[in-house]
């Protein structure tokens, strides 16, 4: 060790007028102060240092990304605050997926008729379901039409979903439901043709060279002409658990003109 005070000098010539053993002892003592002196210079060093910036970073990541990220309700951190669970602070944006838009339903689009006032009469090779001079739904066949009318007597509106549509093809992207209960006495039932589904695994698809389609699990329903018909066709299905359609063996050429949906719980 290199003293540089005159003040040591004077100490070390003060320690040469002792026994050897005392000299030595005095000398023991010191190395151990001064080791003493350092340990607590680099204590103190870790307690103020830098990292404790980086530990407050650490918990405040537990969510996976610093307090002030989360709080903004922005960015890359939203996926992992809702979806890691809090572990592994820094893969908070573990696919950095950003959430699908919700897509707004299509209008309701619904004609009101009298269900009293409900009768078939034909026209040319079809018959039509009317409302006194209100014309409503053409079937292919008398038969049909009359299951037109026992659906229709229990409701006080029809309602259409892609009517508005500009498909070529157009006819086969609108679908009918009815809705608004009658009151009128039960008569007599259909001649039921439906499909039943899940209405918990209700799911719309993107178009796969098609119409947007809605399905239930692997059994497909409907073919619509965008997500939002499909989506309402959805929020319709969701409170059934029938399709049925009336008319699906018809062989006109244009066979969707000649059907009717509705569903059933």
């Amino acid at each position: 060790m290199i003293y540089t005070t005159s003040g040591v000098g004077s100490v070390r010539r003060w320690i040469r007028g002792w026994p050897a053993a005392t000299a030595v002892a005095v000398v023991a003592l010191s190395g151990l102060l001064l080791l003493a002196l350092v340990a607590c210079g680099a204590g103190t060093g870790r307690l103020s240092g830098p990292s404790d910036a980086d530990e407050v970073t650490g918990s405040a990541g537990l969510g996976g990304a610093p307090a002030t990220t989360e709080t903004s309700g922005t960015g890359p951190a939203d996926g992992g605050h809702t979806g890691s669970g809090g572990n592994g602070g820094g893969d908070s944006g573990n696919d950095g997926a950003e959430p699908e838009p919700e897509v707004t339903p299509a209008a309701e689009d619904c004609v009101g008729y009298d269900p009293a006032n409900l009768s078939v009469t034909q026209q040319g090779d079809a018959w039509l379901m009317r409302d006194g001079n209100h014309a409503i739904k053409l079937f292919a066949t008398s038969l049909d039409a009359q299951d037109g009318v026992k659906v229709a007597r229990n409701w006080t509106q029809i309602c259409y979903i892609g009517r508005g549509n500009e498909r070529a093809d157009r006819r086969r992207y609108i679908v009918t439901y009815f809705q608004g209960p009658s009151g009128l006495p039960l008569g007599l039932a259909p001649s039921f043709d439906c499909t039943a589904y899940d209405p918990a695994e209700l799911a719309v698809h993107e178009p796969d060279g098609d119409g947007w389609s809605l399905r239930a699990g692997q059994t497909s329903l409907l073919v619509l002409d965008d997500a939002a018909d499909a989506e309402r066709a959805r929020l319709v299905a969701a409170g059934n658990t029938r399709l049925c359609l009336i008319g699906r063996d018809n062989d006109e050429p244009d066979p969707a003109r000649y059907q009717l949906e509705y569903w059933r719980q």
